[in-house]
């Protein structure tokens, strides 16, 4: 069991840091989406601005045409990099940035799993015997592993089918079965989790219920305040 509680370990720990790999190459993208709308295009306009009208200035004329060969230099160049850069931002940074946040708040929800952090009835907690409730748990991470290695094998397929017609994003020409790979890898992994967990009960997270904590927080300080009132 420890063997698999360190692979378990190993899975977390390289999807956390994939995550946040997914989400600072994000912020990056629109930082730098935002300075290029913001601040490279009024740069470079002002100075193929200035390079334009430099020619018809009397400053042009004390220092010579050498001057003015090399300002239409600067704005021959300014305006081709310019064109070459696009105007507007940068045109493939919204839609890589849309890759990054599904791929970030996918491996989210494998590090929700494996947190026990993730949604899910209590009702059986409330209703049925409490010592039914461990084998239910057990039964309820099989029933678990099973919907995500199928909802694997669907993906799969689907990639599969993605690589056959060759489907290819315009914007910003990525194969999208590069994209798409997330899928597999993310029910496999929870799928392979909750499959150990079915095996090793003693791995299973404790549950993460923020609004019952929430509750039974209000509850318990509630009845302090009566008792205290009450002294």
């Amino acid at each position: 069991m420890k063997f698999v509680e360190r692979i378990l370990n190993t899975l977390s720990f390289g999807e956390k840091w994939a995550g946040g790999i997914c989400f600072l190459l994000l912020t990056l993208l629109m930082i730098a989406d935002v300075t290029k709308r913001e601040v490279v295009d009024i740069v470079f306009n002002w100075i193929m601005e200035v390079t334009e009208a430099y020619p018809k200035t009397s400053v042009a004329g004390v220092v010579g045409d050498w001057s003015v060969y090399i300002a239409e230099s600067i704005h021959g160049g300014t305006s081709g990099f310019l064109e070459w850069l696009g105007l507007g931002g940068i045109i493939w940074a919204q839609k890589l940035s849309l890759y990054f946040m599904l791929w970030g708040g996918l491996f989210g929800s494998a590090l929700a799993s494996a947190k026990g952090s993730h949604l899910r009835p209590e009702i059986a907690d409330k209703v049925l015997p409490k010592a039914l409730l461990p084998y239910i748990k057990i039964a309820e991470q099989w029933v678990i592993s099973a919907f995500f290695l199928f909802l694997a094998y669907l993906s799969v397929i689907y990639v599969l089918e993605s690589i056959s017609l060759d489907e290819v994003n315009p914007v910003t020409e990525l194969h999208l079965w590069k994209v798409q790979m997330i899928f597999p890898y993310v029910f496999l992994s929870m799928g392979f989790r909750h499959l150990c967990y079915g095996i090793f009960p003693a791995l299973i997270p404790s549950d993460i219920n923020e609004a019952t904590e929430a509750l039974e927080l209000a509850e318990k300080e509630l009845s302090e305040s009566n008792s205290r009132g009450n002294h």
